[in-house]
């Protein structure tokens, strides 16, 4: 599928190529990215793999940029495939290539230079090379091998929400002079504190206006490490009975048997809130007494910067970024360990109950002046302008 606008004055053309726009924090930066960029210097051009299950945002972002090309395709090994992006890219003459995730590092990065653009840029949004099902680890260490002699030749520059994903790559073997740091960005104005959002959707839910909410908004995939978030919540309904706990993500048919069995074992399990993503999750970080990650691995967590935008403080995993996004307005402790979770959110309850209003509004203020998406799209567009004036 194409859509086209036209786009009279723009003094270059950047085409994004992307697996979806669907579910993900990288999706999540990408659509935020080029929501804030248009109607800039920059015409944008979104080519996907496949994006069958369009919603809101979605719509929304076909709306804000000048061309998008869904080539509904399921394998990146396809000659069909290269052959269609071949042809976009011909038609569109894109001044920089921007693409996202390592698969379509790999193969958008190979055919745009084949096509003759010289400004590729390769964006690195995880830590590791997400697993297809089945994939073996010969497989994943073969694709590593060819990445990391591609990343040689192939981008210009590599742009990355994480500094530890950065040292992480660094160590694969790519080059450590490509590389940008640019963090995640929000929409700060979506993304805010509103009260009567937060008590509206406790009172949907049956959850008590004053009772403590641990909340967690993420995929429910075992890197993600949910037996500990409910051991952890096990801990803390002992010492505090009325406390309740949202997870946004799925449902239990969608938890490992290992966070099913952890779920159990709480003392009050109907406390446990269990919900698919919203497609307005604006309205839901407002109900949570804070917002909590225990994920064995992350690169920087688009949730925590939507949380904290709403005024919600955080306790996280010392993973990826999280220690750098959190600063001092929240708590993290390390990977795996339940007791040390439960404690570090109870010491955040307890330091929410004698600051009040005014921990979300550090909170708030940190994203804000380090995290608004109109700062990291600058960021964005400079360096696309560098690379076209040969900087």
């Amino acid at each position: 599928m194409v859509m086209m606008q036209n786009s009279p004055g723009r003094s270059g053309t950047v085409l994004h190529f992307t697996p979806s726009v669907v579910a993900g924090g990288a999706e999540t930066m990408l659509r935020n990215l080029v929501e804030a960029m248009h109607g800039g210097p920059w015409r944008t051009v979104l080519v996907t793999m496949s994006n069958k299950n369009k919603n809101a945002d979605v719509e929304r972002l076909i709306g804000k940029v000048d061309a998008f090309y869904d080539l509904d395709a399921s394998s990146y090994l396809r000659p069909s495939l290269w052959k269609k992006l071949r042809a976009i890219i011909k038609k569109e003459q894109p001044d920089v290539v921007q693409t996202w995730m390592h698969r379509a590092d790999m193969i958008g990065g190979l055919v745009a230079r084949l096509t003759g653009v010289k400004h590729v840029v390769w964006g690195i949004h995880s830590r590791e090379i997400y697993r297809s099902p089945g994939e073996s680890d010969l497989k994943i260490g073969l694709y590593r091998a060819a990445l990391r002699a591609a990343s040689n030749l192939v981008p210009q520059r590599i742009l990355s929400c994480s500094t530890t994903a950065i040292r992480d790559h660094k160590a694969w073997g790519y080059p450590e002079r490509k590389f940008t740091w640019i963090p995640n960005g929000i929409s700060t104005e979506r993304f805010a504190p509103n009260a009567e959002a937060g008590r509206a959707f406790r009172t949907e839910r049956g959850i008590p206006q004053d009772a403590p909410v641990i909340g967690f908004v993420g995929r429910f995939h075992p890197v993600k490490d949910l037996p500990t978030f409910f051991k952890a919540a096990a801990v803390l309904q002992k010492q505090t009975p009325d406390a309740h706990f949202v997870l946004c993500g799925g449902g239990e048919d969608n938890l490992e048997p290992a966070a099913q069995e952890a779920l159990k074992t709480l003392p009050s399990p109907k406390q446990v809130h269990l919900m698919p993503f919203l497609k307005d999750p604006e309205r839901l970080y407002p109900s949570f007494s804070l917002l909590s990650l225990c994920s064995l691995s992350e690169a920087l967590p688009m949730v925590l910067l939507e949380a904290m935008a709403c005024g919600v403080p955080c306790v996280a995993t010392d993973v990826g970024d999280c220690r750098e996004v959190i600063g001092d307005t929240g708590l993290v402790v390390p990977a795996c360990d339940p007791e040390a979770l439960a404690i570090a959110w109870i010491a955040m309850l307890e330091r929410i109950a004698v600051k009040g209003q005014a921990i979300a509004t550090e909170v708030r203020q940190r994203m804000e002046e380090q995290f608004s998406i109109e700062r990291v799209a600058r960021r964005y567009e400079e360096t696309y302008e560098g690379l076209c004036l040969g900087h």
